[in-house]
This record gives C-alpha cells, sequence and structure tokens, in this order.
C-alpha cells in the first residue's frame, strides 16, 4: 500500500514538474526547444545569428514569443519567419514562469534534457571568442577595420551587427567605439 502511495505522489511531482518546465518555455516542453532568449537578451539592435539559424532547420516548426516585449525588438525574428516561412505566435499567459522571451520549437523531442537551451548573453559569446566587453557595447555601430576584421575571423556570423569605418570616417576624426571603450576602461 505504501509503495502504491509513493508511486501516485512521485507520478503528481513529475507531472507538476512537467508543467513548470512547459510554463517556463512558453508552453512548450523543453525537449522540443531548439533554441531560447531571455528578455534581457532582447535589445534593440541586437539580433543573435544562433536564433535566425535555429529557425531555418529542417524540424523547426513554430517561433513563439512573449507579447509583454516590445514588437520592434521581435520584429527581426517575425520577419525572418515571414521570410523562410516558419510559423509564429504571440504568446500572453499567467501561467510564462521565469524570463524566457522567446523560443523556437523542434517537431519532433531532442535530447536536450541536460543542455542549456538558452542562448548565453551577447557580451559572454564575445568574451568566450576572446573579444572584449567592448564589441557588445558597439554593436550597430561602424568599428574599426581591425576590430571588423576581428570580428569576422573569430565570430563571422556576428559581423553584420557592426559597420565598417570608411576612409572619410576617419578623416573627420571619427573613433572606433571600441578603441574609445578600451581607453576608458584602462584609464578608468
Amino acid at each position: 500500500m505504501a509503495d502504491l502511495i509513493d508511486e501516485r505522489e512521485k507520478t503528481k511531482i513529475n507531472f507538476l514538474k512537467m508543467q513548470m518546465e512547459k510554463n517556463y518555455y512558453l508552453g512548450e516542453f523543453k525537449e522540443n526547444v531548439i533554441i531560447a532568449l531571455h528578455k534581457s537578451q532582447l535589445e534593440e539592435g541586437v539580433v543573435y545569428p544562433e536564433v535566425l539559424e535555429a529557425m531555418k532547420e529542417w524540424d523547426a516548426i513554430l517561433l513563439k514569443m512573449r507579447r509583454d516585449i516590445p514588437l520592434k525588438l521581435l520584429k527581426p525574428y517575425i520577419a525572418e519567419a515571414e521570410r523562410i516561412g516558419l510559423r509564429y505566435t504571440l504568446v500572453d499567459s499567467l501561467e510564462n514562469l521565469g524570463d524566457v522571451a522567446l523560443v523556437v520549437v523542434s517537431e519532433e523531442a531532442l535530447a536536450n534534457q541536460d543542455e542549456d537551451v538558452v542562448l548565453d548573453d551577447i557580451e559572454q559569446i564575445f568574451q568566450d571568442a576572446g573579444l572584449p566587453s567592448g564589441y557588445s557595447k558597439a554593436i550597430g555601430k561602424k568599428i574599426c577595420t581591425k576590430h571588423y576584421k576581428l570580428v569576422e575571423e573569430k565570430l563571422p556570423a556576428y559581423k553584420e551587427l557592426f559597420y565598417k569605418m570608411s576612409f572619410f570616417d576617419k578623416l573627420i576624426g571619427k573613433i572606433c567605439p571600441i578603441d574609445e571603450f578600451e581607453r576608458g576602461k584602462n584609464n578608468g
């Protein structure tokens, strides 16, 4: 009799864990999530190439985004979904837990139970590639040829987040924001 009660309790606990997991990943089971982003990772001018690539995977069937996120932060992902014909939806629910703001959903369960499906913050991605945090602060800006080549070399998928400074920019005295950041860091 005690074994039957224990099994029932285990089943109930597992069910509650599964419901919490679904509520964390915008109504999806973790094993069906290819990649996810937190609210804090959605910034104007920052588009994660890893998310765009995950949207193109053969088993990607849906892009889900929280409705309480400003639309201007979601537009690049929505535009890509429309361009490639991937279904997308905005969700709002009082049952959502945590700060996951965007998920790319797979048709089939993935073997990702032990993996973190939430992408690292952009600053961490640059640091992991051996690039200082000044790069994440310069997204959407013109950077010097030296720094642009480093991005091309170490994180080629991220080069689209920057513009290359022209000869004219240098001529009028424009300074690379990454150089400025590094100087400020060394002086401060």
